[in-house]
């Protein structure tokens, strides 16, 4: 994250976190096994006028609305809650997330995030009508996650949207469940699309909306105003937790074709190099056919693909299958496409001199287990915090949910944090607080607190002491995950 986003910024996702709440919705909605019109509705609402451009005047075009109540009414039986629950055998927690039906078997869309580590799924409609559901398939990649729902009857459903791109500017309404209170309605502009969010992966380039979104959103359907579904509501960028207008949406055209894939596979399959990567600058003067950029390798994971078939540390990644690759994103996204077993061919730069090298690649692993592998090449494996007797081991917990330790000097070495870098090792998180649900995990260094850096284990509990004594409701963090990268979380407190 650049020195420009230092301010207190919180991204993460939408799930509602532990919450004991009932629905608070109107049983009105009927639950009719049709499916939903997705043809424009209702009367003209009053025209909007569009403003003149300077210097040249020109007739002004009224803009005109359709019913967004009749809209809403129309597509809401088919937007559902989605209930996960955890139970360690003594204690349960539960989280609410939002989700949609996509087929009359009761087929049902959410993100992965929702349904992490849950024991127990149920969706709820907005009567309080609530089914039990199986998981039909899950991509902890782009955050998607297909659920059926476990009842023998037709239920009313939404289609995606197709045609042209979703434009800057177009109305959108996102349905959904916040803090899992119940559903509720918000209506917004596209206000940017082929957003990338932190810590996103390489898969996903984000529809932003000014709908209000909030937790508990996560999964629900953004829909255009003929009542199609043009994303999947995901997460939002924000300084308090709660919407300041920025939300991130997985964009129709990734999340059809990936559910597409989960129902009839349940996973989905990608190439594995198995090599880091980070965007490079690179110029190849003498060859035409490369433009500026590439994808340097960073490391090479023992054993892997990239390390049986030659390539090697530094090596410039500069097409692969033909495809010329600017970035480090654009790369992993092409190597992807590649079914495990298929040969790939990549021409690199060793040396200043470009080459043909040719790699049958393997199977992507899972989001947690690439962070895993990316942890061990960075050695986390050893050593660990400093546990010596002359250190002592605080319980910094301060109901936030994470408890940490001090580091030792050796660890922060390893790990690879730079010289002038301070923290605090993040041991565990309880699961029945917000922490995790805010994007704290065990394993991560937290380097700065409302801009402060966290010189060790004291330091920071006196900064939550402080933020608590000032009555504030989050602290703002900046944490190193596992794999290196560093990002802004919200601590709730």
């Amino acid at each position: 994250m650049t020195a420009r986003y230092r301010h207190n910024i919180f991204i993460g996702s939408l799930t509602a976190g532990v919450l004991s709440v009932g629905f608070a919705v109107s049983a009105s909605a009927q639950l009719v096994p049709a499916n939903i019109d997705t043809m424009p509705i209702g009367p003209a609402a009053p025209a909007i006028i569009s403003a003149p451009l300077v210097p040249a005047p020109v007739n002004p075009r009224p803009v005109t609305l359709p019913s967004i109540a009749d809209l809403v009414e129309r597509v809401t039986p088919a937007v559902v809650n989605v209930i996960a629950r955890q139970s360690d055998g003594q204690t349960t927690s539960e989280g609410q997330g939002s989700g949609f039906i996509i087929s009359p078997s009761g087929e049902v869309v959410t993100n992965y995030h929702v349904i992490d580590g849950a024991t127990q799924i149920s969706i709820a409609f907005g009567d309080g009508t609530e089914f039990p559901v199986e998981i039909i398939g899950t991509d902890e990649e782009t955050d998607l996650a297909v659920l059926k729902i476990q009842a023998r009857r037709s239920f009313p459903y939404v289609q995606w949207y197709s045609g042209d791109g979703v434009r800057i500017g177009e109305w959108v309404v996102a349905i959904g469940n916040p803090f899992g209170i119940g559903q509720s309605t918000s209506l917004g502009v596209v206000s940017a699309i082929g957003r990338e969010r932190v810590d996103s992966g390489a898969f996903v380039d984000y529809i932003q909306t000014d709908a209000t979104i909030n937790r508990g959103n996560s999964g629900g359907p953004l829909f255009d105003l003929n009542g199609r579904v043009v994303g999947v509501n995901s997460a939002i960028y924000s300084p308090t937790g709660a919407s300041v207008g920025i939300a991130f949406v997985i964009p129709h055209y990734t999340a059809a074709e990936i559910i597409d894939t989960l129902r009839q596979k349940g996973s989905v399959e990608r190439g594995f190099l198995g090599v880091g990567l980070r965007s490079a600058e690179y110029t190849a003067e003498s060859d035409p056919d490369f433009k500026s950029g590439g994808a340097t390798i960073n490391n090479i994971v023992s054993g892997g693909p990239a390390e049986r078939y030659g390539l090697q540390m530094d090596d410039v990644i500069l097409s692969v299958n033909g495809v010329a690759t600017r970035n480090s994103t654009e790369a992993t996204r092409e190597i992807a496409k590649a079914r495990p077993g298929d040969t790939v061919s990549f021409v690199v730069e060793r040396f200043e001199q470009l080459q043909n090298v040719s790699v049958t690649v393997g199977e992507r692993p899972g989001k947690s287990q690439l962070d895993r592998i990316a942890a061990g090449q960075t050695g986390y494996a050893a050593p660990a915090p400093d546990r010596s007797p002359s250190v002592t081991r605080p319980n910094i917990n301060l109901d936030t949910g994470v408890q940490v330790v001090d580091l030792s000097s050796s660890f922060r070495d390893a790990i690879g944090m730079r010289p002038d870098q301070v923290g605090v090792y993040v041991e565990s998180v309880d699961q029945s607080t917000l922490a995790p649900s805010a994007g704290f995990q065990a394993g991560m260094v937290l380097l700065e607190a409302n801009g402060q850096e966290i010189s060790d284990s004291s330091a920071f509990k006196t900064i939550i002491l402080n933020a608590k004594a000032e009555q504030q409701g989050s602290l703002q963090v900046k944490a190193r995950r596992r794999n290196g990268s560093e990002t802004y979380l919200s601590l709730p407190l």
